[in-house]
């Protein structure tokens, strides 16, 4: 009962503080608490703190525990960061070409990395900075390092699926995450893809350990008995018996046990010290210690942890892949290229020295992590009754865009919390937009649990953007990996539950996908999309064009309308639609293609007459239509780089200005209630609902007018417009593949147009 009094008390205090505007949605932190745009909270231990460069991957203690080094694969060039311990003081930094996983001491003097894209082992001598280079083969893509007692080294190699160990190669299968050595000399390399564990002796795999779901992180026991392997995405550590080379138990280390079949911790960093287990839990923003195979503490970390290591006298450091918070981003206009202000640069990352005496038996601790994973909403109101599967509402539409923020398209609306100094294409740009902002509500105090298309597109179809694509696509945005795998529905992007739709057919209703998640191979004129995920077979419109800007949102319009016309005429319109309109994204000032200002005209256009076609039909008085963009991308906003639009409409929408806090994860919540499907992840179940959003009764039954925006929406650029060289040769084959430095450099001269 203590306990349980503890955390009320603890909740009504964070919950005091954010209604006082002591914390800001921001993520400025206040009395060591921040509101993440996900609506969950951080209160990391207290201690020596260092910020590094974006998305540190992992960190490693030197021989003599005297140094601390910390490789870092972010937006910017990757770098090898060198930290003095216990106080964390900056030593030295070292750029260096390529980067990826943890780094590996060869002793005092020299620093191992995986040199990913460079196809090489980096060689860093910390006393001159030099590089030297040990190739491993063409294409080969080093993801993780291993060092045996002896010197020997190994390499797990994500570009073709080997490990190295010396001189040997060996097949190992796709997407090698991490190696360890056992004190006999057995290689054990975790494997993405199959969902195994290979033990390598003498140059080949003499045993093949099947584990739990995109097993990452692997660590030894201090006896070598045991080999700890972080299943990622099955939220638990498993445990193999070095003996038998076989998996003896199964460590749960998620906050999910709470709540059945509920997962998101992403477990993706082991370490060991003593007879403790220190696990990083990526998405639950903690490290949990486990000891006699049960978490016995939790630790609250930063935002995103992505590295543990130990001292000798149990000094925790942990690396937290995003830093302490999520910041605004308001810089006037759009971006300039030499402008450091967009979302993957400005959120930096850290690293905290946690003393033993901090977190060892701190019960407080564990209250904190479960109290910060638990986003504060008032119980389900009144209107409630309308969110629920037998309720008036039996359809839903679910609009998904490209990649702007807030403030660029409604920081002109008086009525919200907007900057207009940082609209881009306001109410002339996108009248639709605003006119649905206006009737069914306005919503200011909502965001992207995302950062940029590659996680977007994850976190709006499955609640969650797991650990393979929180690492990658950083490596991916920074173009030092020409896979783009984000969106392609199969592992190791899956999370546990899946998708939407997966969710949906295990609900046994009916559903329908046009564009979202599907590939278009651009290599011909209008193509047709390629469907890799098991749960839209037979549930896709196949002459639905996805991502393709050469292709214009009214003609993905009129392909839509041309189903829905034909569901109304036999009443079969499926209770799920998902449709993807991302014209909004833009294709820059390319000659021949529109203008970034025709782009976002047409979106507006296709959206608004979606709207208006389904307000006068049959089904408006059933149906809800949700609309919000896949991420915020790079998009200048004055209270966080998070910070998007969203809209609904419907005749139950209530309209008004809504300052709830929203995320990606409430949209999922509200449809999944509307719907009757289980939720997908830890974070939809604990996201606020939309209950605000809609009045017990119909109270907005008139149909939607659509009004096409002012201007030539097919205008394109000419060899003269600002940037249109530079243009021609962007790659805008997958969302995002432009450097936004460059992206926003054009639309800062060409928007507002």
């Amino acid at each position: 009962m203590a306990k349980t009094k503890r955390r009320v008390m603890l909740r009504r205090s964070l919950a005091a503080l954010i209604a006082a505007g002591v914390l800001c949605y921001a993520g400025a932190a206040a009395a060591g608490l921040v509101v993440l745009p996900s609506g969950w909270r951080l209160s990391p231990v207290q201690g020596p703190l260092a910020h590094t460069g974006p998305m540190p991957q992992g960190l490693a203690l030197s021989p003599d525990g005297a140094l601390l080094a910390v490789v870092e694969s972010g937006q910017p060039p990757a770098a090898l960061r060198v930290l003095q311990t216990p106080g964390l003081r900056v030593v030295k930094v070292v750029p260096l070409p390529g980067a990826f996983g943890k780094p590996v001491w060869a002793d005092d003097d020299h620093v191992l990395v995986a040199g990913a894209n460079t196809d090489a082992v980096l060689d860093v001598d910390l006393r001159t900075g030099a590089i030297v280079q040990k190739p491993v083969a063409k294409g080969s893509w080093p993801a993780a390092l291993a060092r045996d007692s002896s010197g020997a080294l190994a390499t797990a190699n994500d570009g073709d699926g080997t490990a190295w160990v010396g001189a040997a190669m060996v097949r190992v299968g796709a997407h090698p995450s991490d190696a360890v050595f056992s004190h006999d000399g057995t290689l054990y390399v975790s494997v993405r893809e199959d969902n195994t564990v290979r033990a390598i002796q003498s140059g080949r795999v003499v045993k093949t350990i099947p584990v739990g779901l995109h097993p990452e992180a692997l660590a030894i026991s201090a006896d070598g008995r045991t080999v700890y392997v972080a299943e990622s995405d099955d939220d638990a550590v498993g445990v193999i018996d070095t003996r038998t080379n076989t998996k003896i138990a199964d460590v749960p280390v998620g906050l999910h046990a709470r709540r059945a079949n509920q997962y998101g911790a992403s477990p993706n960093a082991l370490a060991v010290h003593g007879e403790d287990l220190f696990v990083s839990l990526g998405a639950e923003n903690a490290i949990a210690v486990v000891r006699g195979r049960r978490v016995v503490e939790r630790i609250a970390a930063g935002w995103y942890p992505t590295g543990v290591a130990v001292a000798p006298d149990g000094t925790l450091y942990v690396s937290n892949g995003k830093g302490e918070g999520a910041p605004a981003n308001p810089v006037p206009g759009l971006l300039y290229s030499s402008s450091p202000w967009f979302v993957t640069k400005i959120t930096i990352g850290s690293v905290r020295a946690i003393p033993q005496a901090a977190y060892r038996h701190a019960r407080a601790q564990t209250s904190a992590v479960f109290a910060n994973a638990e986003p504060e909403w008032t119980p389900a109101p009144a209107n409630a009754t309308i969110l629920r599967p037998d309720g008036p509402i039996k359809h839903v539409i679910f609009i998904i865009k490209e990649n702007r923020s807030y403030d660029q398209i409604l920081g002109d609306v008086a009525q919200g919390n907007g900057d207009p100094k940082l609209v881009s294409f306001g109410a002339a740009f996108t009248p639709n937009q605003h006119a649905l902002a206006r009737r069914f509500g306005l919503f200011d105090n909502a965001y992207t649990n995302s950062q940029v298309s590659p996680d977007g597109h994850n976190w709006t179809d499955a609640a969650l953007a797991n650990d393979y694509v929180e690492r990658f696509y950083p490596v991916i945005n920074s173009h030092r990996r020409a896979l783009y795998d984000m969106e392609n529905s199969t592992a190791p992007t899956v999370p546990h539950n899946g998708y939407l739709w997966d969710a949906a057919k295990r609900a046994h209703i009916t559903y329908r996908d046009y564009g979202e998640h599907l590939f278009v191979p651009l290599t011909g004129p209008i193509t047709i999309p390629v469907n890799t995920a098991p749960g839209l077979a037979g549930h896709f419109d196949e002459h639905y064009v996805g991502w393709d800007l050469d292709y214009s949102d009214n003609e993905r319009y009129a392909e839509w309308l041309r189903e829905f016309k034909a569901f109304e005429n036999n009443d079969k319109l499926p209770q799920l639609e998902i449709v993807y309109l991302p014209d909004d994204h833009s294709a820059g000032s390319k000659p021949g293609a529109r203008t970034p200002a025709a782009y976002v005209k047409t979106n507006d256009w296709a959206v608004g007459r979606l709207v208006d076609e389904v307000s006068h039909s049959r089904y408006w008085k059933q149906t809800a239509i949700f609309i919000l963009e896949d991420d915020a991308q790079y998009g200048p906003d004055h209270v966080s780089d998070q910070r998007s639009t969203f809209y609904i409409a419907s005749p139950y929408a209530k309209g008004g200005v809504h300052h709830e806090h929203y995320a990606t994860v409430s949209v999922l919540h509200t449809i999944e209630l509307l719907l009757g499907l289980q939720p997908l992840s830890i974070y939809d179940q604990t996201a606020r609902p939309m209950y605000d959003a809609f009045a017990t009764q119909a109270v907005n039954a008139g149909p939607f007018k659509a009004v096409r925006p002012a201007g030539n929406l097919n205008e394109v650029n000419t060899k003269a417009a600002y940037g249109a060289a530079i243009s021609a040769k962007l790659d805008f084959s997958h969302p995002d593949a432009v450097d936004p430095k460059i992206m926003n450099d054009i639309l800062a001269h060409l928007g507002n147009r």
